[in-house]
């Protein structure tokens, strides 16, 4: 009895991709956003587990065998719910705890995450390794420890082959999809999918998009190619401002709000616990318009975080007063994470007007965030007023405009990222997100 299955229709930029050097083991595939790397993932998982090969020593037939790398969890969840869709008349069992799926011909699919797991894949036999937003793996790791003493030697067994597939991220030598991508030493042939290779994407919405994008976003996010984030910032300061000026206070908007980003400890190496505090007015302009009004960081236990909430309530308030919203006050936005997870549920007993950032948004990377904010930054949708712009306040023993300071100084995959403070600037681009993208739909 056969049983039929169906798998993603691929597009002509997927085909040429596959057939490009097929002859080969071992593959980077270079695409930009929207190209559609998780229908050619749920492909070749589904082709390897459903076939049957010959083990090289002993002529054996078995069925294929196949793990799935990437370097959170997060990360695998799409790619384990189309597999499980298309093959699900053929599963025998599986596990989301185990990360595993069992078919009947006894091929057998596994899920891997690499970040902080130096032993992923150790000890299996692969006929294929699939590896999805390598350049988002971690750096030197991958490269240096867990790509050649794990994850290679399962594909020595089998003589197994290897799809890697990303969009880049910086220029970094270190970093493991960099490598693969430029050095022919390492043996991968790389396959350059920009994001214009899919024939489903409008080509009018390509041109609307790269209009609004900061041309190295676009560069790197859409055309698929390596840029170097080192020389400049990502967002340009000058863009909060006009003719090179902070604006006044509004005396009338929509209604105003701020966003919260805790810290669990202190410590000159770790975040504080920064607030944005934003105006938002649609009613009377042609385009919706943003104004950060206010902002403070501080440094403080996460014991004595409870005390520090009302006075959060007490700023918006005295912002109320200036700047008239219509509808009010939406209160605070707050990261659903560490310590903001428990100022969420303690809001529910003191009554504190606080919502959750959605899990949708707080789960993506902190260079995810940035490059979903940054095309709104870019075309000067959000303002900042004189008294914000000129506001200084002492952190980590230095006095300065701490806002202005994370925004100029955060890089796209910085390797000192995490000696850095960005908790205004994590403020900054969810106040962008929820006033101005698709916040609603996440």
């Amino acid at each position: 009895m056969s049983i039929e299955i169906y798998l993603p229709k691929p597009h002509e930029g997927q085909i040429a991709a596959w057939t490009a050097a097929i002859e080969e083991r071992f593959h980077a595939v270079c695409c930009g956003r929207r190209w559609g790397k998780t229908v050619m993932l749920v492909n070749i998982a589904t082709s390897f587990a459903t076939r049957k090969f010959a083990i090289p020593t002993t002529g054996q037939l078995i069925a294929g065998r196949v793990g799935i790398f990437t370097a959170q969890y997060r990360q695998y969840q799409e790619i384990w719910d189309e597999i499980s869709a298309v093959l699900q008349p053929l599963i025998l069992s599986q596990s989301k705890n185990e990360k595993r799926i069992i078919l009947r011909n006894g091929g057998r699919i596994d899920f891997w995450v690499t970040d902080n797991n130096k032993l992923a894949g150790r000890g299996r036999k692969y006929h294929a390794v699939l590896i999805d937003e390598a350049a988002f793996t971690k750096s030197p790791e991958m490269l240096e420890e867990i790509w050649p003493r794990a994850i290679r030697p399962t594909l020595v067994d089998y003589r197994g082959c290897a799809w890697v597939f990303s969009t880049p991220n910086g220029i970094d030598e270190s970093n493991f999809f960099y490598a693969i991508c430029h050095d022919e030493s390492l043996g991968f042939v790389m396959h350059h999918a920009p994001t214009s290779s899919n024939p489903y994407i409008p080509k009018e919405e390509l041109e609307e998009t790269e209009k609004k994008s900061d041309p190295r976003v676009w560069q790197q996010e859409y055309l698929a190619e390596f840029v170097d984030w080192s020389k400049d910032a990502l967002l340009d300061v000058d863009k909060l401002l006009v003719d090179g000026q902070p604006i006044e206070m509004p005396p009338h908007c929509d209604m105003i709000f701020a966003v919260m980003d805790t810290a669990l400890k202190g410590g000159t190496e770790n975040d504080g616990t920064g607030v944005v505090y934003f105006a938002y007015e649609s009613t009377y302009s042609d385009e919706p318009k943003l104004t950060i009004i206010d902002w403070d960081v501080t440094q403080i236990k996460a014991s004595l975080l409870p005390e520090y909430i009302p006075g959060v309530y007490d700023n918006l308030e005295r912002l109320a007063k200036l700047c008239r919203p219509r509808l009010g006050s939406q209160g605070i936005f707050m990261e659903d994470a560490a310590m903001g997870a428990i100022l969420n549920q303690k809001a529910e007993t003191e009554g504190w007007d606080m919502t959750p950032i959605k899990s949708a948004l707080t789960s993506k990377g902190k260079d995810e965030r940035a490059v979903m904010a940054s095309s709104y930054h870019y075309q000067g949708m959000c303002k900042i007023v004189r008294e914000a712009y000129d506001k200084t306040v002492s952190f980590k023993r230095t006095t300065a405009n701490h806002l202005i300071k994370q925004i100029a100084g955060f890089h796209l995959a910085d390797k000192d990222a995490h000696k850095r403070a960005d908790d205004l600037f994590d403020c900054y681009t969810y106040g962008l997100i929820i006033a101005h993208g698709n916040y609603a739909e996440l």
